[in-house]
């Protein structure tokens, strides 16, 4: 694509490698598909309806964000997917089948760390294997698999307070990869590290994702990190919570951070900043003008 100023490229336009790769994506199994969904809370007229009218299909091995402000049911939404809560309307389908309770077809990774204290980075990866039948020592093998692939063949003895957060969310992947979802559902995974481990842990991500036959439901406050990481994004308003927009990313495969600063990357960031923070007339809050000090010279 020529290198044009971020004002003048379209966020919609796509370099050929890129409209390539979605048309190979939507001829793909829709594995995900949300029809009319609708959140309320509450009962007897005092109903607060936290989404309605969501609808979206997500392809096999794709990676989705979903972003938006606070309130507009991001959580509540993932949480509908992961059978952890029930909708009020609509119908939400994983392969065709209506989904209910949790399962083990769908993986969850939280924000902050849900491991199991008492027990080592192996035995943490091995409960949800076990749980599901196998013998100690199958559990046993498919985890050391599983901890190589995020890169902790090293740790399998640590315990969770022996490891940095970074370490903690990657042994959190695995163990929710070891059972073999049909779709991985993050909610904020990264949001609770530092700037440097949490670009650190998005390439690790891409990484495992482009070696595991799984797709990925992502949610994010930082829209860096959509951009940085997704296919499409899911860019939701609020009151009620609804879909605004659905965004093909325009930034090519594989990705660097040297694409920061690419037109592409800067001319989306410019859109998802529009709908994310529309520009609105805030009179500013002014103090009482209280002047406890005189130095000489005012400040600006």
């Amino acid at each position: 694509m020529t290198a044009l100023a971020p004002h003048s490229l379209d966020y919609r336009q796509q370099a050929p490698e890129v409209a390539a790769r979605f048309e190979r994506i939507k001829q793909r199994p829709v594995i995900l598909s949300v029809k009319d969904l609708k959140k309320t809370f509450g009962q007897n007229g005092s109903t607060r309806t936290v989404f309605d009218g969501v609808s979206l299909d997500i392809h096999r091995r794709e990676f989705i964000t979903v972003i938006g402000p606070s309130g507009c049911g991001k959580s509540t939404f993932i949480r509908i997917i992961a059978g952890l809560d029930e909708c009020n309307g609509g119908v939400a389908l994983l392969d065709g089948k209506n989904i209910g309770e949790p399962g083990p077809d769908r993986g969850m990774v939280f924000q902050g760390y849900t491991l199991f204290p008492w027990l080592t980075v192996k035995r943490n990866v091995m409960f949800g294997i076990e749980m599901r039948g196998k013998g100690k020592f199958v559990a046993e093998a498919e985890a050391r698999q599983w901890l190589e692939m995020v890169g902790l063949s090293k740790f399998e003895d640590a315990y969770p307070h022996e490891l940095s957060g970074g370490m903690k969310q990657r042994v959190a992947i695995a163990r929710a990869l070891a059972n073999e979802p049909r779709i991985l559902i993050m909610d904020e995974p990264f949001g609770a590290l530092d700037a440097q481990t949490r670009a650190q842990m998005q390439s690790y991500l891409l990484q495992i994702w482009r070696k595991v036959d799984i797709t990925i439901l992502f949610i994010t406050h930082d829209l860096e990190e959509a951009a940085y990481v997704s296919d499409r994004i899911l860019v939701m308003g609020t009151n009620p919570g609804r879909v605004v927009e659905f965004i093909e990313n325009p930034i090519p495969r594989p990705r660097s951070p040297a694409q920061f600063v690419s037109p592409e990357y800067l001319a989306l960031k410019m859109r998802l900043e529009e709908l994310i923070h529309p520009p609105v007339e805030v009179e500013e809050d002014k103090l009482p003008v209280v002047k406890m000090t005189s130095a000489g010279d005012d400040v600006e």
